[in-house]
């Protein structure tokens, strides 16, 4: 899975959902104005990460919070530099010192979140993930944590700590029980068939030519999850039809009514919203005159609709509106579908530029 492009296409906790559903091991750099970083990952699970804005290494973090002594840290360091073979400061700690691995791994777990909820403030910048196979040690001048999890953190829940952690400026305020039940409704949302079609359909982006193209891919993909929708090309301020499913009871081709669609974007409508914010939107439509003409086309459409955006090169290209109608149940595996949709704009962006 070809996983490249820039920041302001794709976020980091996008791209950490993308590489945690797709249980990919690698990693991701990044590189931006706020310095450069790296995000190691084993089966979806972060095992490592490192920041130009965090340079502290291992022993200085270990020092600060006085679980060593200047003194250990000096005798560790010569111990590790005169070993025939690299080994991690950690594990010669533990052996020469006694020092609780368990304390150590808190220490760096601490940090690697640290680091994390600062990456989710780059908004601008490049990123690339390389599938490979992570190495257990890394020389001390690539990876200054020395280390590397054994048992990694969960992505999902980095995303869901990292916005609460953003929410109220202070991590003691955290409620983990509310983090805990965020991401039971998550995995709920999602389901094992969710999960089973984003790892699908993630995988046949990387050839869209054999599914028909990427807008066919994503018709295909929200078919599994909504009643009917309608994928529009966005042309400045008007939305023009593309291709459609679900949609019954015309005298003529639904998929012909569709192409000859156009709809005015008002700057006060939900359409407006999610090109200026390019993030999903469920709610109701409201009463602008092209969301009054999308009603009347409909027949009527039920108090929550689903609009996505398909981003390529920093611009929505694509919006996709999805309903259940006529039931109001909720759209199941949305929270999947809304990574797909971010995944989708990078591999158009790439067909577009020719890169792989």
């Amino acid at each position: 899975m070809a996983l490249e492009g820039y920041l302001e296409d794709l976020g980091i906790c996008d791209i950490l959902q993308i590489l945690s559903l797709s249980k990919k091991s690698g990693t991701l750099i990044l590189k931006g104005p706020q310095g450069e970083g790296l995000v190691c990952f084993v089966d979806g699970q972060v095992v490592r990460a490192s920041s130009s804005f965090f340079p502290e290494n291992i022993g200085q973090l270990l020092l600060r919070v006085e679980i060593i002594t200047e003194d250990q840290l000096v005798e560790a360091l010569a111990w590790q530099k005169g070993l025939k073979s690299p080994q991690p400061l950690g594990p010669i700690l533990t052996y020469k010192f006694q020092i609780a691995a368990l304390e150590i791994e808190a220490v760096i777990v601490a940090q690697i979140e640290k680091i994390i909820f600062n990456f989710f403030s780059w908004t601008t910048g490049h990123f690339s993930f390389q599938l490979e196979e992570v190495k257990p040690f890394v020389h001390s001048s690539l990876n200054p944590l020395d280390f590397m999890l054994e048992h990694g953190l969960s992505s999902q829940r980095l995303v869901v700590k990292g916005q609460r952690v953003a929410e109220l400026c202070c991590e003691d305020e955290l409620d983990n029980d509310l983090i805990e039940r965020e991401l039971s409704e998550m995995e709920t949302q999602q389901g094992q068939y969710g999960l089973d079609l984003l790892r699908g359909m993630l995988a046949e982006l990387d050839h869209p030519e054999l599914g028909g193209g990427i807008i066919l891919l994503i018709l295909r993909y929200a078919s599994e999850i909504m009643d009917r929708a309608i994928i529009f090309d966005v042309r400045g301020n008007q939305l023009a039809g593309l291709g459609q499913f679900g949609l019954s009871g015309f005298d003529t081709s639904a998929d012909d009514i569709v192409r000859k669609m156009r709809l005015p974007v008002a700057s006060e409508s939900l359409f407006a919203q999610v090109l200026k914010d390019k993030v999903v939107v469920r709610a109701a439509l409201k009463n602008s005159l092209g969301e009054k003409r999308l009603k009347e086309f409909l027949q009527g459409v039920p108090e929550e609709v689903f609009l996505g955006p398909l981003v390529s090169d920093g611009e929505v290209v694509a919006l996709l509106y999805g309903d259940n109608f006529p039931a109001s149940q909720p759209f199941y595996a949305a929270n999947a579908f809304e990574v797909f949709l971010s995944q989708a704009g990078l591999a158009m962006d790439q067909a577009l530029h020719g890169t792989d």
